[in-house]
């Protein structure tokens, strides 16, 4: 077991890329929480939460000032990683009280193939053996994220700040567009405005239908990873269908993993290949989502770079400060 991440370093000054990106959505949603205070549910909890969420990475720093290493560094990254699994359903909070969307893109689909492929490609490609081949794919955006944060810190740790900074700011981006753009996606749509308006090429708009019903009514095959899925999204909010973050964010992934690993990258690009298809194929998104993403993925991806670069979220003088000696030049 390698001891050198608990060597003692010279601390880096004041909080680091990822928690100054996280307090400042922190801070913006907190304030368009306090003007929409009386539509938002829970919404004391709102803001305990987010209290909460403070509080813990001021303690996290205060830590990391008595006990500069890279374990305590690592660990304050990784809180912070672990808040989009709150951030996430935290958007419905905003995006619900928008009018809902998915008739442009039900529609857009339709006037670009002809029919629905978020109905055909699982009916043209139908049998357990595709379904949970799809299904994997789509789980394996869970594992692809887990990968490249794991890949930065252990194989290539001088990239670690570069590689976790850029990886939250493009979900933050993908967050903020998803709380004023109310689009829920072919699962939660077209059981609404039932199949035969479907089949018909007919896109009625709901309004702000989901606002009062965010349940997930919407039948996954039998199958191991089906099950992995259908338990997933049993959380799943009616929201963030266009631009897909699941397509947006697998690239993204891929764009750094290139950075870190070549073998690693290569071997996860199948199943990137899957994930984009499987984002159709299992219903999550219209065909349109998908392009979406892959055009947002680069936008975010280099957005999120001049961010990082930027004097506010990185400070090359400080950066040896946590970095071992022995460690291949970023």
């Amino acid at each position: 077991m390698d001891l050198s991440i608990f060597n003692y370093q010279r601390p880096l000054p004041g909080l680091i890329g990822v928690e100054k990106i996280m307090l400042a959505y922190c801070a913006f949603t907190t304030f368009l929480g306090i003007l929409l205070y009386q539509q938002i549910d829970s919404g004391p909890s709102f803001l305990l939460y987010r209290l909460l969420f403070v509080i813990i990475t001021l303690l996290l720093w205060l830590i990391y000032k008595k006990i500069p290493c890279q374990a305590t560094y690592v660990v304050r990254v990784f809180f912070q990683i672990s808040l989009l699994a709150y951030w996430y359903p935290d958007i419905y909070n905003f995006s619900k009280l928008a009018k809902n969307t998915d008739p442009i893109f039900a529609m857009a689909d339709q006037m670009i193939f002809g029919c629905q492929p978020a109905i055909t490609f699982s009916q043209w490609l139908s049998g357990s053996f595709w379904s949970e081949l799809f299904y994997m794919g789509y789980f394996s955006y869970y594992l692809m994220i887990i990968a490249v944060v794991i890949v930065s810190c252990t194989n290539r740790f001088r990239r670690f700040e570069r590689t976790t900074t850029v990886l939250l700011c493009s979900f933050i981006l993908y967050y903020i567009v998803y709380l004023f753009l109310q689009s829920a996606g072919p699962q939660f749509y077209f059981p609404k405005i039932g199949m035969e308006a479907v089949q018909a090429g007919h896109f009625p708009a709901i309004g702000d239908w989901f606002r009062f019903h965010p349940e997930l009514n919407y039948p996954h095959p039998p199958g191991f990873f089906s099950g992995l899925v259908a338990q997933a999204q049993q959380s799943e909010y009616p929201i963030a269908a266009f631009p897909s973050s699941h397509v947006g964010m697998a690239t993204v992934i891929l764009l750094l993993m290139r950075k870190l690993s070549k073998k690693v990258t290569i071997v996860l690009l199948p199943f990137y290949i899957i994930l984009c298809l499987s984002t159709v194929y299992i219903g999550a998104h219209y065909a349109i989502d998908v392009l979406g993403g892959l055009i947002t993925a680069f936008l975010f991806y280099y957005l999120s770079l001049r961010i990082y670069r930027t004097r506010f979220i990185h400070r090359p003088k400080g950066y040896k400060t946590y970095i071992s000696h022995h460690h291949h030049r970023y």
